[in-house]
């Protein structure tokens, strides 16, 4: 296994641990995360290492972060309104990092497929470092 697939693979182990936690209490952040990255992982997004930056999925070029490019396209998840005891963990796609509060996301949607799809587009044309 390269050094990418073994992160992926750290990734959603990670996530597991996080989402039972987040279940455990009144998280701001649902509990979607193995989820997320397990459909990711399993995209053309793959080629890419990956990394979090709080409540998101973020790419990079390669490993040696030193040198590898950081993908502005991530995705985002959070609870679409906090506060209602019906809230919908929700995935916002973003072209840019970090976000530019005065755009906004590409995509905002419940479906994580769809959500992954959109940042497979976004990074088509992003080569990973070999």
């Amino acid at each position: 296994m390269t050094e990418t697939d073994l992160e992926w693979e750290a990734r959603v182990r990670h996530a597991s641990e996080a989402d039972s936690r987040g279940r455990s209490i009144n998280s701001w952040v649902p509990p979607v995360e193995e989820l997320l990255w397990r459909t990711a992982r399993a995209s053309a997004l793959a080629r890419f290492f990956p990394f979090s930056s709080h409540n998101s999925l973020r790419l990079a070029t390669s490993s040696d972060f030193a040198t590898a490019d950081n993908l502005g396209p991530c995705i985002l998840y959070c609870y679409d309104d906090f506060k209602v005891p019906d809230r919908r963990p929700e995935y916002w796609v973003w072209d840019v990092w970090p976000q530019d509060l005065l755009r906004k996301p590409v995509l905002r949607t419940y479906d994580v497929h769809a959500a992954v799809r959109e940042l497979e587009r976004l990074t088509a044309d992003f080569t990973p470092a070999e």
